[in-house]
């Protein structure tokens, strides 16, 4: 298992006085046994969708759900349209991040929302490389890194999908 540490949630009871630090106590508790629940059972890799294709020189990645290594849910809601990588590359590869934001700023500068999102960009490097699999499940290292959905390769006539490279799907 990746994540050994306990697990603490709040003892509710009639008269105590909840703050800021327990009900992100309560939120932190649900998100980590969620996290541990995609992790452990399901491993990492593209749930539905995210399929990469390049369309008049602009590279699109379907709307879709995948998991990370960390257990993040992975959600694009619609599709979403980069520009070329760098022109220094021959190889680039499409990689899904997941970012929290920070949005609804009040008077003292503290969020009152807090947005789970997930940003595509292109890299030099296959996050998934040296990842295992146990009978056609990739296994999740625990670890916080992007999510490679693609590899794209340069050619003569633009960019181009490399077929040859296969996503980590969970199954």
């Amino acid at each position: 298992m990746s994540d050994p540490k306990p697990f603490d949630r709040l003892r509710f009871f009639n008269g105590r006085i909840l703050t800021a630090r327990d009900f992100a106590l309560e939120q932190d508790y649900f998100r980590g046994k969620q996290r541990l629940h995609n992790r452990e059972l399901h491993g990492f890799g593209i749930v539905t969708g995210l399929k990469v294709s390049v369309d008049a020189g602009k590279v699109v990645v379907a709307a879709g759900l995948a998991l990370d290594c960390e257990g993040n849910e992975l959600v694009l809601a619609a599709n979403e349209i980069l520009s070329v990588p760098a022109a220094s590359l021959q190889t680039a590869y499409v990689n899904l991040n997941f970012v929290e934001q920070e949005l609804n700023k009040d008077t003292t500068n503290e969020a009152t929302i807090i947005r789970e999102a997930v940003v595509a960009d292109f890299g030099a490097q296959n996050f998934n490389f040296r990842h295992g699999h146990l009978r056609q499940r990739w296994l999740a290292c625990g670890d916080c890194h992007p999510l490679t959905i693609a590899r794209l390769r340069k050619s003569p006539g633009g960019w181009r999908i490399d077929r040859r490279y296969r996503p980590p799907a969970v199954k």
